[in-house]
């Protein structure tokens, strides 16, 4: 929805059926009237107001994101244009009311059954300094994204994507280790048969966690030394010399010493 109407939430959930659950459940409790608790939001793919142009990448429900951006780039009166690919009108979503708004001429169809796909390369060839690229959709999708936008010149801090999805992942191989607690100076030992977020909380340590999976980012600690193999999706370079997600990364080496701000 348009992050400046603060009356309501717009949420956008595709039913799964091969998944695990979550949105079936969602789509068949979330009735009109039914009383929702949430919890603040938290925003791991934020704009860069900084940014002299934005694309909009959008691969089928990763259109859900890009419709608040649109509408606070609109609201800036900032350069962007938002590019929604999917197989088949039939399948995407929003576009009834994408049409109605009032940014609706800042957005391409890439509809794959009309012949209309998108030709990324194409897109990203434009590059100029300070321009920004988000992608959401399919793992396969954003990494096309990704990958065109580091062939026409944009740097890493300006090549942004979010997973809705647990992606493909290496054969990590988990190994003990250690991780040092400086403010109440506990030091604790994490074996190869569990992640840090696991035994912090059954350590008394209070760790907010949801997705368990790396992509939520709710689970972050200030990182104080110590070499780090991360396994998260959400963090980006930067992030990843002073931050860590406990539920998913781990020491890079066997028994080695992870010191956080906890």
């Amino acid at each position: 929805g348009d992050p400046a109407d603060r009356s309501k939430y717009q949420i956008v959930v595709l039913r799964e059926d091969e998944g695990r659950g979550g949105s079936k459940l969602m789509q068949k409790i979330f009735t009109k009237g039914r009383h929702v608790f949430f919890s603040k939001p938290i925003n791991h793919f934020p704009l860069n107001h900084n940014a002299t142009k934005t694309l909009l990448m959008a691969g089928g429900i990763g259109i859900t994101p890009m419709i608040a951006m649109a509408h606070e780039l609109h609201a800036r009166k900032a350069a962007f244009e938002l590019h929604y690919s999917g197989r088949n009108r039939e399948t995407m979503g929003l576009l009834e009311d994408i049409s109605g708004f009032p940014w609706s001429n800042h957005v391409t169809l890439h509809v794959s059954s009309e012949g209309t796909r998108a030709d990324i390369n194409s897109i990203m060839s434009g590059y100029q300094t300070g321009w920004n690229v988000y992608a959401c959709g399919a793992e396969t999708y954003m990494l096309a994204v990704m990958d065109a936008a580091e062939r026409a010149g944009f740097p890493e801090d300006a090549r942004h994507l979010e997973y809705f999805s647990v992606p493909e992942t290496p054969d990590y191989e988990n190994s003990a280790f250690k991780i040092k607690l400086l403010k109440s100076k506990i030091e604790l030992t994490v074996p190869a048969d569990k992640n840090a977020a696991e035994v912090l909380i059954e350590n008394g340590i209070a760790v907010n966690l949801k997705c368990s999976d790396g992509l939520c980012g709710v689970c972050q600690c200030e990182l104080v030394s110590g070499e780090v193999e991360h396994r998260d999706f959400v963090l980006s370079k930067a992030q990843q010399k002073n931050t860590i997600i406990v539920c998913q990364s781990r020491a890079a080496k066997p028994e080695g010493l992870l010191k956080l701000n906890l």
